[in-house]
């Protein structure tokens, strides 16, 4: 087995990468964290052997045991990865901390040189610090609830179509989040919200030659709970639009739905998961988030159909302004549907031969489980998918693509033949190691379903998390079935 690498300096984009033994011959120097901040902040928990995560011998043991001999690995970029954060903002207002908690308390670290931000990042927070002191903004004390700015949230974008690809990341712009502590902008705090947002576009945005500030937006929150962001959002200043370009598509995010933080290993899990899925196939994305994997299938694999199953209400949005820039010829009926997926997980899966599951760190629901254990079954027999009209006398508001349509035909596009499809691969993307074992070994216990191959990313350098994508094949698998002796030729 071998390990694919990328490494680059922070900053500067990644042109080379190598391949390496897992027992590299290279001194762990090589791959060190170097972060001044370690050990004192909770993000990272381990500062050598970057491209080696702890937990992957005992992934590469996992696999082994059942059955999978082979295990690719996946390291990208190990310093200034991570292109989104939400970082707490305590302390007093001459001396500010923005950061993480420490292990185990509410005290919050001060990390201005993060060796895993992208380096924007720790830009946009020096700036910030700079406007919360000039402007007396009070930082968030969670004692006394008082306080003016809680958190911030920093997502970067380095899609910037002016710039030649070369330079798109180190030039990335930062979306910033302010989580306000008000009920909204008509709070007696508005004016000091409003001078810190202009303070932060006057000095970082579009006047620069390379323009550090995307936008801001502000979120406005008075609980008292640990939950980061309230309900309410106001766009304020700079582009309302936040693209990313990922999966060969170009992607809308909100500020209020799920990014990947680690943008480039995400692009190389989608090209991964798009050679996974035949042409022509009918997709069923659970827990699809904005749509993001659904969409980029329907771009470059020709689905006939893709189905997108979202909880979260917010992300319908970003789904919207995302296949507005699909191309063009893409005839593939499309939808998004605002559900959980713990319910009724059967109706979804029924009609697609082809299910992506990206659960957060919990892990599949145990309703969805079964439900995939049933319908392989050899005894399962499948009702037929309901249309459309069907589904939405059952749903308040969900998401149909009705533009372009002479490519694009809802109503009439599910044949019988396609309504009775079942399942044949399920792949599966896990961001906890944990969870993923639980569901994977539930999934071959029944044997109506056997692992074909797997691969891991290093999403999250420097800490014990890895990502893995999981292809799961209907029936035992060639394995499991009886070898026959050879006849000899006369």
């Amino acid at each position: 087995m071998a390990l694919s690498l990328v490494s680059s300096s922070v900053g500067i984009p990644l042109r080379n990468s190598i391949s390496l033994p897992l027992k590299s011959r290279l001194p762990s120097s090589s791959f060190s964290l170097h972060c001044p901040h370690f050990e004192t902040c909770s993000g990272c928990t381990q500062e050598n052997n970057l491209q080696h995560p702890l937990i992957l011998d005992e992934a590469v043991a996992f696999f082994k045991n059942i059955g999978l001999p082979t295990f690719s690995f996946h390291s990208c970029r190990l310093w200034g990865w991570r292109c989104r954060a939400k970082l707490a903002i305590r302390g007093p207002s001459k001396q500010p901390l923005i950061g993480l908690y420490q292990e185990g308390t509410h005290n919050v670290v001060d990390i201005p040189d993060c060796k895993a931000h992208h380096p924007n990042i720790n830009a946009a927070v020096e700036l910030l610090k700079r406007g919360i002191i000039e402007l007396n903004i009070e930082p968030y004390d969670e004692d006394e609830g008082i306080g003016e700015l809680r958190y911030v949230q920093m997502a970067v974008t380095t899609h910037d179509t002016s710039l030649p690809a070369s330079e798109r990341y180190e030039h990335g712009k930062v979306q910033v989040t302010l989580v306000w502590n008000s009920r909204s902008e008509s709070a007696p705090s508005s004016d000091k919200l409003n001078a810190l947002a202009n303070f932060l576009w006057r000095n970082g945005g579009h006047k620069r030659k390379f323009p550090l500030v995307h936008s801001v937006w502000v979120n406005f929150q008075t609980s008292t709970t640990n939950v980061i962001f309230g309900n309410r959002w106001r766009h304020l200043l700079g582009e309302r639009d936040f693209w990313e370009h990922v999966g060969r598509i170009d992607v809308s995010l909100a500020p209020s739905s799920f990014g990947q933080a680690n943008t480039q290993a995400f692009d190389s899990l989608l090209r991964k998961v798009q050679k996974q899925v035949p042409f022509g196939s009918s997709v069923a994305d659970l827990y699809a988030g904005a749509g993001v994997i659904g969409l980029s299938l329907a771009a470059t694999r020709k689905c006939k159909s893709v189905i997108c199953v979202e909880v979260n209400k917010e992300s319908k949005l970003s789904f919207e302004k995302t296949v507005e820039r699909l191309p063009s010829n893409i005839a593939t009926n499309i939808s998004w549907h605002h559900a959980d997926m713990s319910i009724e997980p059967l109706s979804w899966l029924v009609g697609s031969d082809v299910v992506i599951v990206d659960p957060p760190r919990k892990g599949l629901d145990a309703s969805l489980i079964d439900a995939l254990r049933t319908l392989a079954s050899p005894n399962f027999k499948a009702k037929p998918r309901k249309s459309v009209g069907e589904k939405l006398k059952n749903e308040k508001r969900p998401w149909i693509l009705r533009t372009r349509e002479a490519s694009v035909h809802i109503e009439s596009s599910t044949t019988q033949e396609e309504s009775q499809l079942l399942p044949q691969t399920v792949i599966y993307i896990s961001c906890r190691w944990e969870s993923f074992k639980e569901d994977c070994t539930k999934l071959l216990s029944g044997k109506s379903w056997h692992l074909d191959n797997a691969h891991g990313f290093n999403f999250f350098p420097g800490t014990e998390s890895i990502e893995i994508l999981a292809v799961f094949k209907r029936g035992p698998g060639a394995g499991k079935k009886k070898k026959g002796k050879r006849r000899r030729s006369s």
